[in-house]
Parts: C-alpha cells; structure tokens; sequence
C-alpha cells in the first residue's frame, strides 16, 4: 500500500467536505432564491388580478366588452401572464387571451360592485422565468463561493505545509538525530515543542547508547582480564613442575658444558661448549621469568632517597653500557623521597634499560623528578614502540622480538611489580629517537604496603 503524506489526506478530507458544504450552500440558495422569486411574481400577479377585476366591473356596468377584450389582450403580451379570461356571475366568459392549458399557478379575483358579485377574473402566471432567474443567480453565488473556498482552501493548505509540515522536514534533513537541530523562528508552538521532545528523546537515547558502549567495554576488559588471569594462573600452577623438572638438567648441562670448555684445547670444541653455556643459561632465564610473574617475593618497602637509588643503578648498568659502547647518564632534579623496595625499583630499572639496549639505544638517561610526585623517568634514543602495541605492551606474552630471544614476560612483570609497591608504571612518550618511561612512585607509606612489609617480616 502505497504511503500518503499528511497534506495529501488533508486535500483529501478537506476538499471532500468543502464540496460537501458547497453542493449544500448552492442549494439553499437555489430553493430560497427560487421561492422568493415565485412569491414575488404571485404578488404582482395578484395585483394585476385585482386590478383588471376592477376595471371589469366598471365596464360590465357600462357594457363595454370591447374594452374589456382590448385590456386582457394587452396584459398577456406585456406581463408574465400566459392565461387571462373574465367570467361573468352566470358563468358566461366575457374575454380571454392566451392559453388555457399552460402550465403555472391560478389565481382568481372577484368582481364585487355594491356588495353585488358580477363575476371573476382568472389568470395564469409563468414561472419558468423566475426559476430560471433564481438559477441564473445561484449559480453565480455558487461560483463565488467555490472561488472563494478554493482560494481558502489553497491558503489553508500551504499555510499547514510552511507552517507546520516544512519545519518538521528541516527537523529531520540534517541529522536523524537532531540534537541541537531547531526550529524556524516562526515556527508553530507545536513544531517547537516538537523539537523538544525529540531533543529530549535522542538525549535518553545517546545516554543509553552510551551506557550500553561503557558496559561493553567493561565486559571486554573483564573478559581480558579474566583470560589473562586464567593462563598466568595456569602457567603459576605448572612454573613449580616445570622448574623441578628443567632446573636440575640444565644446571647439569651448564656444569658439565663449563668444565668442558675450560678444558677443551679445540677451537670449535670451545665455540661449541659457548653455545650450549649460553643456551642453557638462556633456559634458565625464561624458567626464572615464569617463575617471577607466577610468584613475586614479598614487598620489602622502606623510605628512600631516589637520587641516591638511581645513582646505585647507573653504576651497576655501566659496565655492561661501556661494552656496547652506550652512553649512561643521569639527571636529579633535587631530593626526591619516595616509598619503595629498592630491589624491585632496581630490577624494574634493569629491565626497561636491557629492552632499550635490545632495541638498538645508544644513549640511555635516568632521570629523577620530585614533583608533582616523586619519579623516575628512563630515557633512550632507540626506534620506539610499535604504535600497534602501545595498548597491550604491558600484557604477559606480547614482545616484539624474533622468536627464540624473548617471552614477552619482562614488562608484564614490571607492571606486577609496580602495583604491588603501589607505584605506576607508564610509558609516557614514543617516538623514533625518543622513548620516554615513567615509574611514579609513592611520597608516603600506603596501609597496603605497610601491611605487607610486616607479613615479610614476620614470615623472615
């Protein structure tokens, strides 16, 4: 079924009952102006009747008939008699002229002279011609009146169509949720209050939609969180299996390949042992990384002075700097008193400088910031992070290194080991030739963390 638009049912129903009001109109108009025609002409009739009958008297008194025959012949050429006859008292017609079978109404006046009656006067009058007059006459009111409600109507109609039908279109053309979509100044107050209900209705709609958008990515997010608890619990449940049945062989292997080498006086021979040394020290890191993420240590946290810890690290990194020929420095920026386990800052440390010398850096800056919170920033002029990797660094298994060289579990356990000392680890900025990240620590002792530090005491 094919959709009509609101002006079309208004042409339709209104035009219908226009025609309707119209028809009815030209009617009584006809059948008044008919009747009050009709009532005029049997008026003057009657008194042409009346007339003539008093003439007729007067010459029946004189006998004059010829008289009376020349005045009915008159008065049926000139008026809109079509009969007029004169009878006398004893029946006898004294004139007449016309016909006597046309159609139209009779009237009858007696002739009275003296109280004595001396007969009556008939006419006939036509009403042909008033009932084509009052047809004549409304026909043209009728056209007036359907000139005038075609104008009225046509008004009416574009007065809906600009008024009400086009604002409501200018609501819905921009946008199909038209927030801050108003109507024309001279809109109707019904078009305004439209607006404002459908502004009130997409107001609901986007809070909703919104709403559903935050509870979708908080079900993602668990759902990511869960997984990733689930493996890490799984791999925690099978790091004490595989660490008591790989320890033992590789620390066999690492003994035996060392003794071997030391006495091995074959060139390829010694090349060989290196191999199976450094592979095998290779294994035993990845079981001791397994290790970690499944297992951390206790908290050992205490008040120190991060200038002093960031110093301590730059020279434990030197040595291994200078055979890669990378330059190490550090930039302190005043005191900066911080709560935190040196070993875990420590290892953090190591870790996000190893990755950067992995990565290529040849200039390595730790730098200390005591405001607006206590941090240490470690700098390096390396190639950067994958932009494709920024959100997911910090999850266990993501690495960007050739299969074989990393597990991805390095910056997964620095995060670990941040939160559990209530700091923040971030990478703040990454740029080829600029990698910048951020460990802010806490100025003052949390009840966590003083919590946990006496459970390691008193586990000691």
């Amino acid at each position: 079924m094919k959709t009509r638009s609101l002006a079309f049912w208004l042409t339709v129903h209104l035009g219908g009952a226009w025609l309707i009001l119209l028809l009815s109109l030209s009617f009584i108009l006809w059948q008044g102006m008919h009747h009050m025609l009709e009532q005029l002409l049997a008026d003057k009739s009657r008194a042409l009747a009346g007339q003539l009958a008093a003439v007729s008297a007067d010459a029946m008194l004189l006998r004059d008939y010829g008289s009376l025959e020349r005045g009915v012949q008159e008065l049926a050429r000139q008026g809109n008699l079509v009969f007029v006859a004169i009878h006398r008292a004893d029946g006898a017609e004294l004139a007449r002229a016309g016909q006597p079978g046309a159609p139209g109404p009779v009237l009858r006046a007696p002739m009275v002279v003296a109280g004595e009656h001396l007969g009556e006067v008939v006419v006939r009058y036509d009403t042909g011609a008033t009932r084509s007059a009052a047809l004549r006459l409304s026909g043209a009111l009728a056209l007036v009146l359907a000139l005038f409600s075609l104008f009225a109507f046509y008004a009416l109609r574009r007065l809906l169509i600009r008024r009400m039908i086009t604002p409501v279109r200018a609501l819905l053309a921009g946008d199909p949720l038209p927030i801050a979509t108003l109507p024309p100044a001279d809109a109707p107050a019904e078009v305004r209050e439209l607006a404002v209900a459908m502004r009130e209705l997409n107001a609901h709609l986007s809070a909703h939609v919104n709403a559903l958008e935050e509870a979708a990515q908080a079900r993602n997010e668990a759902l990511r969180r869960l997984c990733s608890e689930q493996r890490l619990a799984t791999v925690g449940q099978l790091a004490g299996e595989v660490a008591h049945e790989l320890n033992t062989p590789l620390a066999n292997i690492l003994c035996y390949a060392q003794l071997e080498r030391d006495r091995a006086a074959d060139g390829d021979l010694h090349h060989s042992l290196e191999v199976i040394i450094a592979q095998a020290r290779r294994a035993s890191e990845i079981v001791r990384d397994v290790l970690t993420l499944a297992r951390a240590p206790a908290v050992a946290s205490q008040a120190v002075e991060l200038s002093d810890l960031a110093g301590a690290f730059v020279r434990l990194l030197a040595p291994l700097a200078r055979r890669q020929h990378v330059r190490v420095g550090l930039e302190s920026f005043g005191q900066a008193r911080a709560w935190a386990d040196p070993s875990r800052v420590e290892q953090i440390l190591f870790n996000l400088a190893t990755n950067a010398l992995q990565a290529g850096a040849r200039n390595i800056t730790l730098r200390v910031a005591a405001t607006p919170q206590p941090e240490l920033r470690l700098i390096d002029d390396g190639p950067g992070v994958d932009p494709t990797l920024r959100d997911r660094m910090f999850d266990p298994f993501v690495t960007t290194k050739p299969a074989g060289q990393g597990t991805g579990l390095g910056l997964a356990i620095c995060r670990r080991l941040a939160q559990e000392m209530h700091a923040t680890l971030e990478l703040h900025d990454s740029v080829p030739g600029h990698t910048e990240f951020r460990l802010r620590l806490p100025a003052e002792l949390p009840a966590g963390a003083a919590v946990e530090c006496a459970d390691a005491e008193e586990s000691r």
